[in-house]
């Protein structure tokens, strides 16, 4: 398998719409099922999130599903610079997202595939292109 060169990081509403199979987001299921397709980093702070939004089962599936693909998911333990964090807040992240920030830029992240509408709008001259869970589906299609 040729690994893909962009790491994305799929944001925690992702997960969250995308395991309860939301019908809003129905793109957030979609994505999760071409996992594999596409090179993947998790940080702490998404950790941190799933573990407190998701049930027992759901952070189950949520294991097994990135277990499936080791070579082209990260899972990444170390917290992230509060100096970056800060200087996302200061832009106008709220906390999470400033962490999410922070992260995503101290591992190499290329994209962030997030439904959060704040989060879009916030960081539109990052250097880390943000998108939103249909757009990511139509590049794996492609």
């Amino acid at each position: 398998m040729t690994i893909p060169h962009d790491r994305w990081l799929l944001d925690t509403n992702i997960w969250v719409f995308g395991l309860r199979r939301d019908s809003t987001f129905p793109a957030c299921a979609e994505l999760l099922e071409c996992i594999g397709l596409f090179s993947t980093v998790i940080p702490l702070q998404l950790i941190k999130e799933l573990t407190v939004n998701l049930t027992e089962e759901e952070m189950s599936y949520f294991y097994g599903l990135i277990n499936q693909h080791p070579e082209i998911v990260e899972v990444n333990w170390e917290h992230a610079s509060i100096d970056r964090v800060r200087f996302f807040q200061a832009l106008g992240c709220r906390k999470g997202d400033a962490i999410i920030a922070a992260h995503a830029e101290a591992l190499g992240v290329t994209v962030i595939v997030s439904e959060n509408r704040q989060f879009l709008q916030t960081l539109k001259d990052f250097a880390i292109e943000i998108i939103s869970s249909e757009t990511a589906l139509e590049r794996v299609d492609s």
